[in-house]
C-alpha cells in the first residue's frame, strides 16, 4: 500500500485543523509502513494508542468548537466520530483475539475514512471555527 502524501486540497487554512489532519496522516502512514515492512504485530499496539489519543483530543474538541452553529451538520460529524471509534474498537478486539495481520485492513479503512471525512467539513465549518478564534 502506498503512503498518503499531503495535498493542497487537504489544507483548510486553519493551523489547528491542518495540524490535526497532518497528525492523522502520520498515523495512517505509520500503519502503511508497518504493513509494508511486515511488522504489524509489533507496531499496532502503539498505533492504537495514538489513534485513541487522536480521537479523544480532536473529536471532542471539534465537537465542542462547533457547538452553537445550527447550520453545520454537527450530528453527521458525531456519527462519523462514533463510526470511526467503534471501528477502531473492533480492530483492537480482533487484534487481542489473535488477528495479527490486520494492518492492511486498518490502513484501507483509515485512508477511506480520511478522504470522506474531509469532504464533510466544508468552508462554512472552517469559517465558523475561525470566527471562534481557531487559527
Amino acid at each position: 500500500m502506498e503512503r498518503i502524501r499531503w495535498k493542497k486540497e487537504y489544507a483548510s487554512g486553519l493551523v489547528y485543523l491542518d495540524n490535526h489532519r497532518r497528525n492523522f496522516l502520520d498515523i495512517v502512514n505509520e500503519v502503511i509502513e508497518a504493513d509494508n515492512e511486515g511488522v504489524c504485530e509489533e507496531k499496532i499496539p502503539m498505533i492504537f494508542y495514538r489513534l485513541s489519543f487522536y480521537v479523544e483530543n480532536y473529536f471532542v474538541n471539534k465537537e465542542m468548537a462547533l457547538q452553537g452553529n445550527k447550520k453545520l451538520p454537527i450530528s453527521r460529524y458525531k456519527q462519523e466520530h462514533d463510526r470511526f471509534t467503534s471501528t477502531m474498537i473492533d480492530f483492537q478486539k480482533r487484534f487481542r483475539h489473535g488477528e495479527r495481520l490486520i494492518c492492511t485492513e486498518i490502513g484501507v479503512f483509515l485512508k477511506k475514512w480520511f478522504e470522506n471525512y474531509i469532504s464533510l467539513f466544508d468552508q462554512e465549518g472552517i469559517d465558523y471555527m475561525r470566527q471562534k478564534g481557531y487559527e
